[in-house]
């Protein structure tokens, strides 16, 4: 366990090699600012993610993620790339830096959660394997409608961005209303059904369906949350199991799982190795389109700030204004085409709306949202468990999607957030060891 003076340590460290780092870059020295920070993050998350199981909690998954999106890529830049671009050095600095905010925030997060072990104590109700089980046949319906309009298409699964009209059409909103509360009735399934591994694993089925019709995001990170809720109940089991599903060699198995499921349902024809590196070239694109912004500052300057607000009447399916990845996407390529999109993002967007303040932005947003989630898991009611788990898979999805995506996540589970409380109980404190489910 952390102490706060260890905390305080990497706090003056992190931020002494930041400060070093962007006082290197302003006189010039640009190509060791870059590598001094990149070695400091580097043995920074290489020691988080070698301690994952005892620092485990919602911002070490966040800072993984991070690291597997941002700072991994950032760091194979500076490895293959000239370092004389004043802009793009000073930009990996701060997506480095904030790398480093994160590590410091999972260690503070240990520390505090390390104080108050008091856990949650629900376990569901008959009428929660009742909605359970009317939110899966309505997922499953939607899903093979989808398939259907998706496999007819001649954009293959792009075309739920492109023709959603005809996605719309095929399925009954009634349906579609009920299929949405699948991520978070999967979430809090797997939390609630623990002594139930084959309701967990249809859970975790529930969770994960949308990549079936090619929507991968959602189900990686609402595994993410899942463990992550899990952990309010029974941290030691959520943290081995994290260890153990984030090891490299499962990383490349679900990376190799994931790419054939595209590879197969898009029918390729290209070989599989070059489809691989397609693949790993998207999930570097965040950093690649950044770093393009940081070289053309005018194309920063060329977006409507007000479109990260505004296009979430669009996200949420009442809408069919712009969204702000196409506008950034038309921005950097001069290709108005949806289909090679580049993705949104926190960073991004926080860039858009604040300049080159957007670190301290960034920093200031992940300090708030600590401060919300550490004040929703210490209420330990009904209503925190509901909205953390609408909430988590949305933070975590920011990384890679829009800042309104909390937002969204919580009007479309809004329905699920009121009922939460009719479909779980609390596990009485006489008799703590009984079953999830009375037979």
């Amino acid at each position: 366990m952390p102490t706060g003076t260890d905390i305080l340590v990497w706090f003056c460290a992190l931020a002494a090699l930041t400060g070093l780092g962007y006082a290197l870059a302003a006189v010039g020295e640009t190509a060791i600012a870059i590598r001094l920070v990149s070695a400091g993050y580097v043995v920074g998350f290489v020691h988080l993610y070698a301690r994952r199981r005892l620092s485990f909690g919602f911002f070490l998954l966040m800072a993984i993620s991070y690291g597997l999106l941002f700072g991994i890529p950032c760091v194979a830049w500076v490895l293959s790339n000239p370092l004389n671009d004043a802009p793009q050095i000073d930009f990996l600095l701060g997506l480095l830096s904030i790398g480093n905010l994160l590590t410091v925030l999972s260690h503070c997060e240990t520390y505090d959660r390390e104080k108050e072990t008091r856990p949650f104590t629900f376990e569901p109700n008959r009428a929660f394997v009742f909605v359970f089980a009317a939110v899966s046949l309505a997922q499953a319906y939607k899903l093979r409608a989808y398939f259907g309009v998706l496999s007819a298409s001649e954009y293959g699964h792009l075309a739920i961005w492109v023709d959603g009209e005809a996605l719309l059409s095929a399925v009954p909103t009634w349906i579609r209303v009920l299929s949405g509360g699948s991520l978070l009735t999967g979430i809090i399934g797997i939390a609630l059904f623990r002594n139930r591994p084959l309701m967990q694993l249809a859970c975790l089925i529930l969770i994960v369906s949308d990549i079936v019709i090619g929507i991968r995001n959602k189900g990686f990170f609402g595994v993410l949350a899942a463990i992550y809720i899990l952990s309010l109940f029974e941290r030691n089991k959520a943290a081995r199991l994290f260890q153990r599903i984030s090891s490299p060699i499962w990383l490349v198995v679900a990376f190799l799982a994931l790419s054939m499921v595209s590879f197969i349902r898009e029918g390729f024809e290209i070989p599989l190795s070059e489809y691989l590196l397609i693949v790993l070239d998207s999930l570097a694109s965040i950093v690649n389109g950044l770093l393009s912004v940081a070289a053309q500052p005018q194309c920063l300057k060329s977006l409507d700030g007000s479109l990260v607000f505004s296009q979430f009447w669009t996200l949420i399916g009442v809408g069919s204004g712009a969204q702000l990845s196409g506008e950034f996407n038309y921005c950097l390529t001069g290709n108005p085409n949806p289909l090679t999109s580049v993705s949104s993002s926190l960073i991004f967007e926080v860039l858009l709306m604040s300049g080159p303040l957007w670190p301290f932005a960034a920093a200031l947003y992940l300090l708030v949202l600590y401060g919300a989630l550490r004040l929703l898991e210490s209420r330990k009611t009904v209503i925190s468990l509901s909205i953390l788990c609408a909430l988590a898979p949305a933070f975590l999805y920011t990384l890679r999607a829009e800042l309104v995506q909390p937002l969204v996540f919580i009007l479309k589970s809004l329905p699920y957030i009121l009922l939460i409380g009719l479909l779980v109980q609390r596990i009485s404190r006489r008799d703590p060891a009984r079953p999830s489910l009375p037979h």
